[in-house]
């Protein structure tokens, strides 16, 4: 609701998806599926830096004992969690529509992408909102963040970039369900920790 009041800010990630994807199609001109599938996995990534990166500091800063005293931190987590996931999720699709409509890319399995791009967008929004509290209890937001999320978010990115690329047809892999559990397995590991973790964080 209150990104909602403010417009301009849901209109300001489209417009950073779109000259982000621009941007890189003209450094390249041509972009071949295996240049465009890493080229939407790193866009992807910044985008969720840049977006997830305000769910426990802007929003929750200024207010922290307010929301202390009315909500569950449980709640709190799963709800911010889930607010995250479909931000990042329909950014996602849109890094992959524009600079998919930019290069004219194909992909012959869209079931396995965007099932591959929901699950990255899953478990970058649960490891990123993690640290970005993480980061705020330790009044050092940028550093920690910096440091923390891009090495822990290695694994998913690998994931997806294999995925993807099967997918896309850039590769045949008759095992990319064991892939797939694998993510998942992930996801619930870091969901878990997250559950186990916040509320203490929450507290101090």
């Amino acid at each position: 609701m209150l990104d909602l009041k403010q417009k301009h800010l849901v209109f300001a990630l489209l417009l950073y998806v779109i000259c982000n994807c621009f941007i890189a199609y003209k450094a390249f001109n041509v972009l071949p599926k295996v240049t465009w599938n890493a080229t939407v996995l790193l866009i992807f990534l910044f985008v969720g830096l840049n977006t997830i990166l305000k769910s426990f500091s802007s929003r929750y800063k200024n207010r922290q004992l307010f929301y202390y005293s009315y909500y569950n931190p449980v709640e709190l987590l799963v709800a911010t969690l889930i607010y995250n996931f479909c931000l990042l999720f329909i950014l996602s699709v849109a890094i992959v529509g524009t600079l998919g409509l930019f290069a004219g890319i194909e992909i012959q399995n869209i079931g396995l992408y965007l099932s591959s791009m929901a699950l990255g967008s899953l478990g970058v929004s649960i490891l990123f909102s993690f640290i970005s509290l993480l980061s705020i209890k330790s009044n050092s937001n940028t550093t920690i963040f910096s440091i923390l999320a891009l090495p822990l978010a290695l694994p998913f990115m690998f994931l997806m970039l294999k995925i993807n690329a099967v997918a896309l047809g850039l590769i045949f892999d008759s095992t990319v369900m064991n892939d797939i559990y694998i993510f998942i397995g992930l996801i619930l590991m870091f969901f878990s920790l997250s559950l186990i973790s916040f509320p203490t964080l929450w507290k101090s």
